[in-house]
Order: C-alpha cells, then structure tokens, then sequence
C-alpha cells in the first residue's frame, strides 16, 4: 500500500511540474487551478525534501492573484529548503514568487529586491525561459510604478531572449508588453505596430483569453489617437471573444472602454447602455473597486455631455471616492518608497560607472605614456634603419632607371623599326595588287583585241595569232603574281585572318579573301582583275559579304573591316 501511495506521489509531483513548465498562470482557468491547487495541497503534506520543493513553488504560483499572502507563505518556506538543498533553478523560483506575492499587496520595495535577487541566480544558471519570465516580471513592477523607460528595457530584453528561443507563443507576449508600454508613454502609432505583431502570432495558438486582451489593446490605441471606428470594430471583436471564453471581469473592462467610444462618437444612448451592463457585471465581481472607479468617471462625462450637470458632478464625486481608497495614503508612500530606492539604486549604479570609467582613464593615460615612450625609441629605430635603406635603394633605383631607359630607346626603336617594315610591306602589297590589276586589264584588253580580228585568208597567220591568244590566256590563268599577292595577304594580314575567322566563323574562304582585298582599299574593278572574275561577280560577292557581317546599308564596309 505504502508503494503504491509512493507511485502516486511521484506521478502528480510530474503531473504538476510538467504543467508550470508549458503554461502560464495567467491563461488558466480559475476553476482548473483550484482543482490542481487541492491536488497539491493534499499531497503537499506526505512529500519531503528536494521532491517538496517544486510543489511549494507551484501552490505558491497559483495563489498570486487569489491571495499574495498565501504565495508569500508558500514561497518562503520553499525558498529556506532551496538554499538548505542548495538547489539554484528552485531557490531562482521561489525569489521570484516572492517578488510576485509582494508586488500583489502593493509592496513595491520588497518585490524589487526578490526580483533583482532572483534575475542574479538565474542570470547564473543560464537557463533562458526562467531567465526571460524574471525580467518579465520586473518589467512590469517598473510599469506598475510609472518608470516606463526602465520597463520597456527589460521587456525588450525579455523579447531578445524569446526570439533566441524561438517560441513563438512568448513572442507574441513580449509584443504585446512593449506596445502596452509605448501606449503609456503615448507612442500610439509604434503601440499599434507591436500590438499587432502580437495578435497576429497569438492567431496561431488559439488562445481566446490573450488574443481578447490584445484587441482590447488596439482599441485603446485607436481611441486614443480618436480614430473611433477603427477603436470600435477591435473592442466588439474583444468582447465577442471574451462573452466565448466567459471572462467578465475583461468583458467590464471591455463594455467601459466601448461606452467611452461611443460617448466620443455621440452615439448617448449606447454609450449609457454599455456603461449600466458594465456596472452590473461589476458588482458580481469580488476584485471590482477600480472597474466601479472607472465606470464612474465615464459615467460623470456622460451626464455631462447630455447636459445633466448634477448627476455629472454626482458620479464625480463617486468618482475622486473610490479612487482616493484605491489609491490609500499607504500605497502612495510604498509608492514614493520604490521611486526613492530605484533613484538611489540608479544613483549608486552612476556612481560605479563613473569610478570605473575614471579608473580606465587613468590606466589609458599610462598606457598611452608607456606606449609614446616605446613609440619614440622604435621610430628612431626605424628611421635609423629607413635612411640607410634608402641610401640603398636609392643608389639601386638610379642604376635601374638608367638600364630601363636605355631598354626603353631600344624597344622604340625596334618598335618604329617593325612598324616602318610593316607599313612598308603594306605599300608594296598594295602596289603589288594595283600592278597585277594594272596588267590583267592589259592582258584582258590584249586578248578582247585578238579576238576582234577577222582573218580570210592568211591560215598560218591565223594559227600563230590564235596559239598567241592562247598563250597570253593561259599566263593570265597561272599568274605568278598573283599568287604572290595572296600568299603575302596571308603573311601580312595573319592577324586580321584570325580574328574575322574567329569573329565569323560562317565566312568562306572566298568571303575572307573578298574582306581582305576591300580592307586594302582595292576597287571593285582591281579586284575583278586580280581575281579574274567580272565586276559584276565583285559587287555581288560584296553585297553577300556585307549581308553575313549584318551590316545596315549606311555603314561603311571598309571602315567596318578596319576595325576588326
């Protein structure tokens, strides 16, 4: 029987442990946590050393919003056992606990020093959830107290974390802090951009109760910067959510910031309508004193709005009432209290960092001397060293210069050289070509007057003027020269061959010989004559050249072929 009540013991200390690591105190149901806060509170008694210590934690948590006192009690007890068991992860815990129990009775001071106490342990034993949930926590004791700049630093922080994890859940949360936080520092338009962030990563987890709270938010925001229908259509949307979720204590809250919409809207009647459905959910509600104090006040600027000044300042005056009992002489001293502490704090922490920044300065200044001095002595070393390098190198830099010099004259003169042959070849090429063309017209013309002859009677004058025309014909067809003139073209124009090869490769050898021939500047004329073709097949040959280069009509083929 003892095991078994054993095996019991250690399933709900998992059960319960495994539940505060996947949720939040805050998206519970209330009915759902008393049923575990009896569970535990009935084994709480049979559990002993380091396996009690989670259990206290946890019943801790749970009592925060029902009774602080209680998360007190429970909080220190599992503190002393985490410190006696030297257990960091649950002493880092039971800190925060204790700074949560306190914060809930107003008591500013203490929650700080369990706060920071705890942010040291678990800043220590790196664990990033916890970590996040104690700066978290912090942020909002700053917010509470109205220091908004030192809340948003550690929400950002707290967020900086989320995104290194990588939950999305926590995210959403950080986002929807940081927009909290800007809307009360009056940064409604930046507000709007974080709030919306949240909402639309809350929409992946389902979570009605968050999600309500967020649009709740943006409502806020739009009313505030008066842009009224877009406040409206968010805040209907929050209150359609949270009358799912049955949550009235939200939907109070909701139906007031709605009756203030509407009063901004002149819509009297609704705004009247939601404020008396706000008021009686209210007075069901056990922690209800500052929905009432709110529900007064808008109360008051309805009546004054519709011009019922006695009934207006009635509401006021119930309205400066509750808020003064809110807002009790104690708490506003706690108030003060924390204000002075964190300015002392702040103070302090300026004081260190001046003292530090002094002392740097100070190790600067020796070290910036040390450092002159050894400056000093290296760069005489150095520019000891560097003068007779120089000597050196200014003796080998002369010597060098001369021998370029006298390499350079050599190198243009064998360049101007090679060019005067080359431009010399290029002559005797060309005269090359005018002579053969010169002397194919001479043979042609010689030939075309042979054959004009007519002969009657003189046969064997005949047959030698005839075999006469056949020799001139045939010189004409073996010409020497003419193979000359190309096998020069190929030597001279090696370059120009490759590169329109290179270029063209479709180009025949005919269309490559053509190019050449034009590149030289020949007529159509001389080239007919050095090819022993008609001018026509020249212009044809030309107008099929220019075609397979994609020359337009305007542009110059020799130009074209020059710059190749």
């Amino acid at each position: 029987m003892r095991k078994f009540n054993k095996l019991i013991f250690f399933i709900l200390v998992f059960v319960s442990s495994t539940i505060y690591s996947q949720i939040n105190i805050w998206d519970e149901n209330p009915s759902d946590s008393q049923k575990e806060l009896d569970s535990l509170l009935a084994i709480l008694p049979y559990s002993t050393g380091e396996d009690k210590i989670p259990l206290l934690n946890r019943v801790a948590e749970i009592y925060w919003s029902i009774n602080p006192n209680k998360t007190i009690e429970y909080a220190n007890e599992a503190l002393k056992l985490s410190q006696k068991l030297k257990d960091k992860s649950q002493e880092g815990l039971a800190l925060i606990n204790l700074c949560q129990g306190y914060l809930f009775n107003d008591s500013y001071n203490k929650a700080l020093e369990f706060g920071l106490k705890s942010l040291e342990i678990r800043k220590n034993i790196e664990n990033d959830y916890d970590l996040a949930f104690t700066l978290r926590t912090l942020g909002w004791l700053y917010f509470d107290i109205g220091y908004f700049d030192k809340a948003l630093e550690y929400h950002t922080e707290t967020l900086k974390l989320h995104e290194k994890i990588g939950d999305k859940q926590r995210i959403a949360y950080s986002y929807n802090s940081i927009g909290v936080i800007h809307e009360q520092k009056g940064n409604y338009k930046l507000a709007l951009s974080f709030l919306k962030k949240s909402l639309e990563l809350k929409k992946e987890f389902k979570n009605k109760n968050r999600t309500a709270v967020t649009l709740t938010n943006i409502g806020v925001c739009y009313r505030k910067i008066n842009e009224l229908d877009s406040a409206k259509t968010f805040l209907e949307s929050s209150l359609k959510i949270t009358n799912q979720i049955k949550n009235n204590h939200n939907k109070a809250n909701i139906l007031n910031e709605l009756s203030m919409v509407n009063l901004m809207l002149k819509n009297y009647d609704k705004c009247y309508l939601l404020l008396k459905e706000s008021r009686l959910i209210t007075e069901g509600l056990t922690d209800n004193k500052e929905l009432i104090v709110e529900n007064d006040r808008i109360m008051s600027d309805y009546f004054l709005a519709i011009g019922n000044y006695k009934e207006a300042l009635s509401k006021y005056k119930m309205y400066n009432l509750g808020k003064s009992e809110i807002f009790s002489n104690n708490k506003s001293e706690k108030l003060a209290e924390m204000r002075i502490l964190y300015e002392a704090e702040r103070r302090k922490s300026e004081i260190k960092l001046l003292e530090q920044q002094r002392n740097l300065e100070a190790q600067k200044k020796k070290s910036l001397l040390v450092g002159a001095i050894l400056l000093v002595v290296i760069g005489i070393l150095v520019i000891t060293s560097l003068r007779n390098n120089i000597k050196k190198k200014k003796a080998i830099y002369q010597q060098n210069d001369r021998l370029s010099k006298e390499k350079l004259k050599t190198q243009a003169l064998l360049q101007e050289n090679l060019e005067h042959k080359l431009e010399f070849r290029m002559k005797e090429l060309t005269n090359l070509a005018l002579f053969i063309s010169q002397r194919t017209s001479i043979y042609g013309d010689l030939t075309k007057s042979f054959k004009s002859l007519t002969f009657t009677s003189i046969n064997q004058t005949k047959k030698d003027i005839t075999k006469l025309i056949q020799e001139y014909a045939f010189k004409l067809n073996i010409n020497e020269d003419i193979q000359k003139f190309h096998t020069s073209v190929e030597t001279l124009q090696s370059d120009f061959l490759f590169r329109i090869k290179e270029k063209y490769p479709h180009l025949t050898d005919k269309d490559v010989q053509l190019a050449v021939q034009v590149k030289l500047k020949l007529s159509s004329k001389e080239i007919s004559n050095i090819n022993n073709i008609s001018l026509n097949s020249v212009e044809i040959s030309r107008h099929r050249l220019r075609k397979k280069l994609n020359l337009d009509k305007k542009e110059n083929l020799v130009s074209f072929l020059e710059n190749i």
